[in-house]
């Protein structure tokens, strides 16, 4: 039979009442032993002005206007014992100087933690993360979070995952996780709200270079606009070690779905991958599958040298909602992902960025706007990857090249662009340098370009961004900075050029 709507799984009152109180406990936590070296709480507040010559992004009647942001936030990391995590908030309050009905005030959060009990054989992992989203492609764009406001939403997501683990009899091993997730937005049509339930268990053994596994996996798929749709399946696989630095594995099963026609729908399945490790800092994974979607990829080549990271990825998979493309992010973010090679524990890796940005005068809090959309439904999603970056003594660069291809799985419409074209893509590069001009002042020079192409009638746009800003250290605790950006925006619909001067004091307490 065909589906029908149900009611959500859980409303959304109570799905965020639950997500904040997993975060609420992560701070209580991090807080009780701030006093422990592994562990620490750190209150800040950054005041930025910027004075625009274009506050609402017009080609006809461009406005001046004077933007001021005040930001406190709290940044909570616990690195060592049965919790471990890293919580960075802050709230952002927005006025303006000539016209207060546009004052506004949003959140910001990225937190993540593990609490691991019984050893490790049994814990819950947990994400949380809030900020503002791009809600069209074709929209007006900006490299600034304050401005574009039609065409922003605040989105709030979050993911609950137990899980249990540990030996069996043979050299053995079993392993099974429940992950709750779930994404809400702001913005009009509910675009990007989905809900996901996903079941996962496995066992596995290892007998010399010889392993073999069975997985089994089961899915429940949400949103308001859309009928509740499932995935599930079983996969059988067999790996291979070939020496102590390659190793190769062939997969094969059977999954169903109704999410591309709203029937159940049962097809054979397989795949193989490997992995190859020449040398501690090198690593190139490969992996290829036949799922109920069609083809899916994931390629990473990562190389590191004493002095830079070069990074290639390559994928194709299957998305359930929320944030399609890419989208506003801040510099934490991209330099999170980029040290991912260099260290894959997330905690660490906090403070391993943190101190990088620090030390090369960046705000870890400052949005890019690398493009991106809001998208409630099932899709399809490619994405390609290229960057490098150098890291000197006084200098650092960093080049990176993303492009993606979205496009919506099954008949049902989600809410957003992918109602009017059936498939979006997006290109984006971007250039930042950062140089260390003194012991207490950098210099950092960015510039960006992103391309959203014509897709079934809807017009196609150009965002470049220009950025040079200065920065330097009040004392041990304190920083300041100056700036000046200049935009530019292509569309046949509302083109736009804004030039900007930003001022900026943070603190640390």
């Amino acid at each position: 039979m065909k589906r029908t709507g149900r009611r959500p799984l859980r409303s959304a009152r109570r799905r965020l009442s639950r997500g904040l109180t997993a975060l609420t406990a992560l701070a209580a936590a991090a807080g009780a032993g701030a006093q422990s070296s592994a562990t620490s709480a750190t209150p800040s507040l950054a005041v930025t002005v910027t004075a625009t010559d274009n506050r609402d992004l017009s080609s006809t009647q461009p406005q001046s206007d004077l933007v001021t942001e005040i930001r406190p936030g709290i940044a909570l990391a616990s690195r060592r014992g049965p919790l471990q995590g890293a919580l960075n908030y802050s709230l952002s309050g927005i006025v303006y100087a000539r016209e207060s009905s546009l004052n506004t005030v949003y959140h910001n959060l990225a937190a993540n933690g593990r609490w691991s009990l019984f050893e490790g054989r049994a814990g819950l992992d947990g994400t949380a993360n809030a900020g503002r989203q791009v809600v069209s492609a074709f929209g007006t764009q900006s490299g600034d979070v304050h401005r574009a406001r039609g065409n922003q939403a605040q989105v709030t997501s979050y993911s609950l995952s137990p899980y249990v683990q540990g030996p069996l009899p043979g050299n053995g091993n079993y392993r099974g996780r429940v992950t709750y997730s779930d994404s809400r937005s702001d913005s009009a049509g509910d675009a990007g709200d989905t809900t996901s339930l996903d079941a996962q268990a496995g066992v596995g053994w290892q007998r010399g270079n010889l392993g073999f596994g069975v997985d089994a996996h089961r899915a429940i798929y949400e949103t308001p606009r859309t009928a509740r749709a499932h995935n599930g399946g079983v996969t059988a696989s067999l790996s291979w070690r070939f020496d102590v630095d390659l190793q190769g594995v062939v997969r094969a099963g059977t999954e169903v779905d109704d999410i591309r026609s709203g029937h159940s729908e049962r097809v054979s399945t397989w795949g193989l991958g490997g992995i190859w490790t020449p040398t501690p800092r090198t690593m190139v994974r490969a992996d290829y599958d036949r799922r109920f979607f069609g083809r899916s990829h994931a390629l990473l080549l990562s190389h590191r040298t004493a002095r830079t990271i070069w990074t290639l990825a390559d994928s194709r998979s299957f998305q359930t909602g929320g944030v399609g493309g890419r989208a506003i992010v801040s510099a934490y973010d991209l330099f999170f992902a980029q040290f991912a090679s260099v260290e894959p524990d997330p905690a660490r890796r906090d403070a391993l960025v943190r101190s990088f940005l620090s030390a090369n005068g960046v705000d870890p809090d400052s949005e890019v706007a690398i493009g991106g959309f809001l998208n409630t439904g099932p899709t399809v999603q490619r994405s390609q990857t290229a960057s490098v970056a150098y890291q000197g003594l006084r200098t650092t660069v960093m080049l990176a090249l993303l492009r993606s291809q979205t496009q919506r799985l099954g008949s049902a419409g989600g809410g957003g662009d992918l109602d009017l074209a059936g498939r979006i893509a997006q290109r984006t590069i971007s250039l930042s340098l950062a140089h260390r001009l003194t012991l207490q002042s950098s210099l950092l020079l960015s510039a960006s370009r992103q391309r959203t192409p014509d897709a079934a009638g809807l017009a196609g746009n150009t965002l470049q961004t220009l950025t040079a800003t200065w920065s330097t250290r009040l004392g041990e605790s304190t920083s300041a900075s100056l700036g000046l950006r200049h935009t530019r925006f292509d569309s046949d619909t509302r083109p736009y050029d804004e030039t900007a001067v930003i001022g900026s004091v943070r603190m640390q307490f």
